[in-house]
Order: C-alpha cells, then sequence, then structure tokens
C-alpha cells in the first residue's frame, strides 16, 4: 500500500503549526486611513467597529422596528430610499468617533474654518454634496471589517 502525502494550505499549515485562536482578536473601533480613488489621504478616522455600542445599538433598533412592523403587518414594509439614507448617515455620523489630519490635529479643516469631530459637524459632511467623496471614505472604512480584527497582544 503506498501513501500519497496531501499537501498543506495556508490554513492547515497554521493549524499544522499549534496556530492558537487567542492571537486574533477583535477590536472596538479603529483608526483607518482614508483613501480616494485609491490613493491614502492625510486624513485618520476612528470608526466604531461591529462590535461597538453605538454601532450595535443602530443595528438592533433597526431590527426591532423590522419585526414590530412585521408582527404587526404580517409583511416586511421597504421604506423609502431617502429615509434609507438618512439612517446610514446617523449610523455613519454615530460611528465616527473621531478625526485627525496627518500632523495630529483633531480639528479638520473645512472650506478655511476648522471642524471638530462631533456627531453634528459628522452629519454635515457626511450629507455636504461636494464631500460625497469623504462619505464614500467613510462608508469604506466602516465596511472593513479586517480594520476590526488584529493581532492579540494577549494571546
Amino acid at each position: 500500500m503506498t501513501e500519497t502525502a496531501t499537501p498543506l494550505n495556508e490554513a492547515t499549515k497554521l493549524i499544522a503549526a499549534g496556530f492558537d485562536l487567542a492571537s486574533i482578536e477583535d477590536v472596538i473601533s479603529a483608526e483607518v486611513q482614508l483613501k480616494r480613488n485609491g490613493s491614502p489621504l492625510p486624513i485618520f478616522v476612528t470608526i466604531a467597529g461591529p462590535e461597538h455600542p453605538n454601532r450595535k445599538a443602530f443595528a438592533f433598533a433597526k431590527q426591532r422596528r423590522m419585526r414590530q412592523q412585521l408582527a404587526k403587518t404580517g409583511k416586511v414594509e421597504f421604506t423609502d430610499p431617502v429615509e434609507d439614507e438618512q439612517e446610514e448617515t446617523d449610523l455613519l455620523a454615530a460611528c465616527l468617533l473621531g478625526w485627525r489630519d496627518a500632523n495630529g490635529n483633531t480639528a479638520l479643516l473645512v472650506g478655511g474654518h476648522y471642524l471638530d469631530c462631533t456627531r453634528d459637524n459628522a452629519h454635515k459632511l457626511l450629507t455636504d454634496p461636494k464631500r460625497a467623496w469623504f462619505r464614500r471614505a467613510v462608508r469604506a472604512a466602516f465596511d472593513d471589517n479586517e480594520a476590526f480584527i488584529v493581532a492579540s497582544v494577549t494571546g
């Protein structure tokens, strides 16, 4: 009987090496450098991760509304796209925990004025038609799940 060796793929190599699941963990928030057309910008934002209370509160509230509507009518009702955009803006503004420029300034220069990272200022920037690129960049950072997974310092 001839035995055939099976080539090890990367995941199998990690398991064979004694990979410890505790060596990777989720973080509650992450600082992400914004990009435009794939090029890094001198702007960094701190985004609430999937396990952050702000983000979870929005997700749970939306699920509750949908379940209440379903229980009430027996049907799934679709919301207006304008309401969807407003809800997404509220979510992004609540999850935008901070920002800074490449020099460490925590107020961003916008049209000659410095803006601190407040929910109201975030909301203004996220809804400014001339700053749609900013909204797309923040949304991309928000959707980057890998940004919220890091090597464990204890694992």
